[in-house]
């Protein structure tokens, strides 16, 4: 009587089958699971933004605008797929009248456009997965905060 040894073709094609169905499923979860660890440091840098304008608005009476982005520009071929750092504080703007530097090296620019007497509002530009289409999350003095995507896919 003959042994029969290793595994029919049927049997090879389905377990084929079955480890592309998970990888199908499992690579775009694991892709947006980076893509949102990475953008993980928005809110957070947002919220330090936010409080030092506070913080300078009981010394001073006034909110500090800074209508650049920093580190830099996210228009164009540069994306925050990599980490860039931050300016020293003397460079960075109206960063250095309110004091504020992130800890290290960021993947999102920063600016204050909207910041007088009244009040201001502070966003965060994101571009993680590098596709041009960039992420926006703004907050104001009132901690009213919120996203706003192009295709950039961030929940």
């Amino acid at each position: 009587m003959a042994t029969r040894a290793g595994f029919s073709m049927v049997e090879l094609a389905v377990t084929v089958a079955i480890i592309g169905l998970l990888a199908a499923i499992g690579i775009p979860s694991w892709t947006q699971a980076q893509h949102r660890a990475k953008r993980a440091e928005v809110p957070g840098n947002v919220e330090g933004i936010r409080v030092a304008e506070l913080a300078y608005y009981a010394t001073f009476d006034t909110f500090v605008a800074e209508p650049a982005w920093y580190p830099a520009d996210l228009t164009g071929s540069e994306s925050d797929k990599q980490l860039r750092a931050w300016p020293e504080l003397s460079a960075a703007g109206g960063f250095s009248q309110l004091g504020w530097a992130p800890f290290g090296s960021v993947r999102a620019a920063y600016s204050i456009p909207d910041g007088d007497e009244d009040s201001f509002e502070v966003q965060a530009v994101s571009d993680v997965d590098g596709d041009g289409d960039t992420a926006l999350y703004w907050c104001t003095e009132a901690a009213a905060c919120g996203w706003e995507t192009g295709d950039e896919n961030v929940f």
